[in-house]
């Protein structure tokens, strides 16, 4: 299984509660560069997304959009774009302070029911304690807004692939 964990873009500080922070254009730009570099990695491996889960946080909703703007500039392969807007779930799991192992025990029931590439958006500081676990403690990410790292993963071990943050 591959799973791609990504952390929202750029977010302005200018909203009443953290939930409805937006991103910045700045985000917005450096998400869209993030889709495109993430839609050249799954076509290069002949992949799609099966699933992608979203924080309903309002920066996390929106790194979602941009991402998907991204990825569809990138493909002209019409099934490929099609995809991307099925099995999209927001869940409160991915929140800043989710807990860590509810996720892995979630990917795993997505892995044991089919799905091989997952997208996951979310916060700091789930992002970083979620490569960690993935990769039983092996790996470490800077999650410096808007990075993407790939992990492989068969339910028990994981290995990072890499990781891209944005230009």
């Amino acid at each position: 299984m591959n799973i791609w964990i990504m952390r929202h873009g750029e977010a302005a500080f200018n909203a009443s509660t953290d939930h409805q922070r937006s991103l910045t254009e700045k985000g917005k730009r450096t998400v869209i560069q993030q889709g495109e570099w993430l839609a050249q990695r799954l076509l290069k491996q002949n992949l799609q997304l099966d699933h992608v889960i979203v924080s309903p946080f309002i920066r996390a909703q929106q790194t979602w959009q941009e991402v998907q703007k991204g990825m569809q500039a990138v493909t002209c392969n019409e099934n490929f774009a099609k995809n991307l807007f099925h099995n999209v779930e927001n869940w409160e799991g991915v929140t800043p302070y989710g807990n860590t192992s509810t996720v892995l025990d979630y990917t795993q029931m997505l892995h044991h029911n089919g799905a091989s590439n997952v997208l996951i958006i979310s916060h700091l500081p789930l992002v970083y304690e979620l490569v960690s676990a993935f990769t039983q403690h092996q790996s470490q990410v800077h999650f410096y807004p808007a990075v993407i790292a790939e992990v492989e993963w068969d339910s028990q071990n994981g290995i990072l692939v890499t990781s891209k943050m944005p230009l």
